[in-house]
């Protein structure tokens, strides 16, 4: 089992020292349809995809969540601003479309690669296919002490 880790200075203060490997991991479990998805999630994710060492995949994933979600177009789930939203959408794709993010060392599962793949409007950008291996796991989008094994995506 784990253990929920404690977040005193809050989610983007914890993720941001973990570096790459960690912000891939908390992109994979980013839902911000869940009903307990807080504003929490959107200053993280913007905090990760405004770093220069920021992975392509990470970046795609985060931006086609947001997309998902209604971000780009100002329909955002309850607990969000909608035109803070739609700046973050804004941002990351005008970032993405600019050749930002040129590291991509990580690979995304078939469900990311599907959802990644159905964003129009993005050059088809290349993605790396090494395993992240992350501090903590997830659960939900609280960080956990439990890790999960190193996994391709």
């Amino acid at each position: 089992m784990y253990e929920t880790l404690p977040l005193p200075q809050g989610l983007t203060a914890f993720l941001l020292p973990e570096g790459p490997d960690m912000w891939h991991e908390f992109a994979l479990g980013l839902d911000f349809t869940d009903p307990r998805a807080s504003i929490d999630l959107l200053l993280a994710a913007d905090a990760i995809t405004s770093r220069e060492d920021c992975d392509r995949a990470t970046a795609l994933l985060i931006l086609a969540k947001a997309r998902a979600a209604g971000f780009h177009c100002g329909e955002c789930p309850p607990g969000f601003d909608e035109d803070a939203a739609r700046a973050f959408a804004d941002r990351l794709s005008a970032a993405l479309a600019a050749g930002a993010f040129p590291t991509a060392r990580f690979a995304l599962p078939p469900q990311a690669q599907r959802l990644v793949a159905g964003m129009a409007g993005l050059p088809r950008l290349r993605l790396g296919w090494v395993a992240h291996r992350p501090h903590h796991g997830f659960a939900g989008w609280r960080p956990v002490t439990h890790a999960p094994l190193a996994r391709l995506a």
